[in-house]
């Protein structure tokens, strides 16, 4: 057996409701559940204009799985994280990103998105700029946040919110869209929520987020050393 690293973000032995509770209060877990049902409707209307395109690595084969309400309510009361991304662990983007949204005149902001696309993103950052100031391991769970995403969300105005949020919209991605794995398990649980591979789906997302999120940092602390040596 190949050894592994260790992970970010531990996943428990057995059911997963454990500690992500400590992290996530009840509000900020009523949140991220309206938010990736507001993410799984606008891509089921997004496919049925042939423009799910508009959301990469996001398969269709999800999408048609999207039957009953009900169901996606189900599933979404139990991920402790989004089923979409923005970019999050890419601290230098959005280091990038806020310093634009907050200059006087941004002139670069990325007038052509969707506008529903938009305005689903500036919800998702609204949530996560709050995270920042006041639930930072929160932020880390729920998106994947790398430290410096955090800091630069942390250290923008309000009033920078809504440009912030039409600069990075056309970034906006199916998390984990490079595993075929957990698609294909999210596809299962769409239509036939059960407890087992409910539980199944929420334990890889946080397996595959830790594993991320530690490739993330050993190549970060590869300069640092090579400057020491």
């Amino acid at each position: 057996m190949s050894r592994q690293q260790p992970l970010a973000l531990v996943p428990p032995v057995g059911h997963a409701d454990w500690s992500e509770r400590s992290l996530l209060d009840a509000a900020t877990r009523t949140a991220l559940c309206s938010i990736n049902r507001a993410f799984l409707d606008l891509a089921a209307e997004l496919a049925e204009e042939g423009r799910l395109r508009l959301i990469n690595g996001l398969p269709p084969r999800a999408v048609d799985a999207l039957i009953d309400p009900a169901a996606q309510q189900r599933l979404c009361e139990r991920l402790p994280y989004a089923l979409f991304d923005l970019r999050f662990g890419d601290g230098g983007y959005w280091e990038d990103q806020v310093a634009a949204a907050g200059a006087v005149q941004d002139a670069q902001a990325a007038a052509a998105a969707d506008e529903r696309i938009v305005a689903f993103t500036r919800t998702v950052i609204m949530l996560a700029w709050h995270l920042a100031q006041t639930r930072a391991p929160g932020a880390q769970l729920v998106f994947g946040t790398a430290k410096a995403t955090i800091a630069a969300l942390a250290s923008l105005p309000v009033s920078g919110l809504d440009g912030l949020a039409r600069r990075v919209a056309p970034a906006l991605a199916a998390r984990f869209g490079s595993r075929a794995r957990f698609w294909l398990q999210f596809e299962g649980c769409a239509s036939h929520p059960d407890d087992r591979s409910v539980n199944v789906l929420q334990q890889l997302g946080l397996q595959i987020q830790g594993a991320e999120s530690a490739r993330l940092q050993a190549l970060q602390r590869k300069p640092r050393r090579g400057l020491t040596a």
